[in-house]
């Protein structure tokens, strides 16, 4: 009789055993398409079988086994910083190739030649009025472009702060809520191994990585510590240490939560692909276009100086204006010089085009690092352009690199719905064993106590 209710006991054990296999099951495919989850498997163990001793064996539930791989995981993170830097650096390049006009008479270059083809008109007609206004006038329109062009560098700067601002936001807020759930973790055990919990933390994790790079560190306690560029502390246990960042000697800094600066120590994510474009690439655009700026006019200027005007006289003021101090580039346009003020004659020829032939040589002359003007301007164009390529290279490369990892990832802890089926047609075969077994023991119970009582 004792080993009857035994076997009783032991088969509604195993009837537990495999529904919560069947529950878990259930959850893998419900949860299939949930942001960082992985499977989980229930753990089955088989109870002693000892018929002697009145050990009538069994199966039980020794908890979930969960798929997550952390070497995977860590190199998915690793993968999406350095993609997401370089899907940042080629956006933003991308935006300041917009800003160097490719269409013949735009931009810079156009405004240059127009100027230049002024010029060449005044070396047929250096005496004409309205020639002379035109050259005037196409001086205008070219320190109007160099304005322009530089101003529009500098507002895709402001821009580039502004979402650099946004994404630090971001990294807080995403730190919030990982350190939310570590306090949720750390009080409550179960909530520790909770595939739904386990869940949003990959996720949240994996969200971090697309802005910066970092290393995640799993306590014993269930909480997970995250340090940006392995060294600034960001979260540990419920305690979350904002970053912020700042403007210094016009160059953005990244700083912890103490106010020191960590830019140097990050390598990866949007955060660096939007430093890098602020604090080196607009410089060096904007460099390129205030030294042309310079040079064009000072040579320019330098030019008409050793010439007369129209009435023998020495020039007294120069044709353009500019402030080396807050750049050539954002400051050059022209003075009020008369039209017939243009000193287009050599100082022995009044009334000659001798001056103005040699200005209209410049043209093509190398005034600006062995280059002529419309030389450098293409360079400086050319090395955006070239900034963009590689880094649209690159962004290819690392994004090849991250569909392999993530892949790698899926093949180790992705839910499969054929096999979730197949374990579900296991689990439910081997309870409606049980069951069936459970069934018979009840009814040879029942019929040895109506035995007994007879």
């Amino acid at each position: 009789m004792e080993s009857l209710f035994g076997s009783l006991i032991g088969a509604s054990g195993a009837l537990r055993a495999f529904e919560k296999g069947i529950s878990n099951t259930q959850n893998n495919v419900v949860n299939a398409n949930t942001p960082g989850f992985a499977k989980q498997r229930m753990i089955f163990e088989a109870e002693r079988f000892e018929p002697e001793r009145n050990i009538n064996g069994g199966v039980k539930s020794k908890g979930l086994y969960s798929y997550r791989d952390a070497f995977s995981e860590k190199n998915v993170q690793r993968r999406t910083s350095q993609a997401a830097l370089e899907r940042q650096r080629t956006s933003s390049l991308s935006s300041l190739e917009a800003l160097y006009p490719v269409a013949e008479g735009a931009g810079v270059p156009g405004a240059i030649n127009k100027f230049f083809s002024a010029i060449s008109q005044l070396t047929v007609s250096p005496n004409d009025t309205s020639s002379r206004q035109v050259a005037l006038d196409r001086a205008k329109d070219l320190g109007l472009n160099f304005r322009r062009s530089a101003n529009l560098l500098l507002e895709e700067r402001g821009n580039t702060q502004v979402t650099l601002r946004s994404s630090i936001e971001r990294v807080n807020e995403i730190a919030g809520r990982i350190s939310d759930l570590n306090a949720n973790r750390r009080g409550d055990s179960q909530s520790a191994s909770d595939p739904g919990s386990d869940a949003k933390l990959h996720a949240a994790l994996e969200e971090l990585a697309e802005l910066v790079d970092f290393d995640a560190i799993q306590a014993s306690d269930g909480s997970t510590s995250i340090y940006l560029g392995g060294q600034a502390l960001l979260v540990i246990g419920n305690r979350q240490y904002p970053i912020s960042s700042d403007v210094v000697n016009n160059r953005v800094r990244i700083l912890d939560s103490d106010g020191t600066e960590i830019t140097g120590e990050l390598e990866g994510g949007k955060l660096i692909g939007l430093t890098d474009i602020y604090n080196n690439k607009i410089p060096s655009y904007l460099e390129d276009l205030n030294n042309l700026a310079e040079s064009f006019a000072q040579t320019i200027n330098t030019a008409l100086s050793q010439g007369i005007d129209k009435d023998g006289n020495v020039p007294l003021q120069n044709l353009f204006t500019y402030d080396a101090s807050l750049g050539a580039a954002f400051t050059i346009d022209t003075t009020d010089l008369a039209p017939e003020q243009l000193a287009l004659s050599d100082v022995s020829q009044l009334g000659g085009n001798g001056n103005v032939i040699r200005i209209n040589d410049l043209a093509k002359a190398p005034v600006i690092a062995n280059q002529s003007f419309q030389q450098f301007y293409g360079i400086s164009a050319g090395r955006v352009g070239r900034d963009l390529g590689g880094s649209r290279a690159s962004a290819g490369i690392q994004e090849d690199l991250l569909s392999q990892a993530k892949e790698l990832r899926s093949s180790l802890q992705d839910v499969s719905l054929d096999e979730e089926a197949a374990q579900i047609i296991q689990y439910q075969r081997a309870y409606q064993a049980t069951a069936q077994l459970f069934k018979t023991i009840n009814e040879m119970t029942d019929t040895v106590i109506n035995v007994l009582l007879r």
